[in-house]
């Protein structure tokens, strides 16, 4: 199995998209919170449609709202590929475990569900050194990229 774990916030929600629809006078919200970025929506699209047996896994906070909630959202916005569930939310016993706490996140998901081949699309690099390979960075501003979906593919391809 080849994982794609998913942050939201600068990765599918945009300040870019968000800035429009503000401009436009158009909602940014619906009932699960800001409106994606349909070009970044394709960008994932391209992604799953391109890297067979590629599985979803939400890392974003928006987790926090639970697993159901985030089958529910992505049914009702009918978002790209399988979503196969949330990372665990591992709470810090120490000040080391402050740092790389979605990567904490990921390994915890990758112990259950053994896998080498995966990437991370964030914004934020907070990551454990040994996911460094599998971690693209995204631009908050514009979201996920035709740049970032070549980078993922040839990842998922080549790991």
């Amino acid at each position: 199995m080849k994982y794609i774990f998913l942050d939201f916030d600068g990765v599918l929600n945009t300040e870019k998209h968000q800035a429009y629809l503000r401009s436009n006078g158009k909602r940014t919200c619906d009932d699960f919170g800001p409106i994606f970025d349909p070009e970044s929506v394709e960008c994932l699209r391209t992604i799953v449609s391109q890297v067979p047996d590629t599985r979803i896994v939400i890392i974003s906070s928006w987790k926090f709202e639970g697993e159901d909630r985030m089958f529910q959202l992505w049914k009702e916005r009918n978002l790209p590929g399988v979503m196969e569930g949330i990372t665990p939310t591992m709470i810090p016993e120490t000040l080391d475990d402050l740092y790389a706490g979605k990567g904490r996140e990921v390994k915890s998901w990758l112990l259950l569900h053994p896998s080498n081949q995966y990437v991370i699309l964030d914004d934020v690099p907070d990551f454990l050194p040994e996911q460094n390979s599998h971690y693209i960075e995204i631009d908050p501003r514009v979201g996920l990229t035709l740049n970032n979906v070549k980078q993922a593919i040839d990842k998922l391809n080549r790991l």
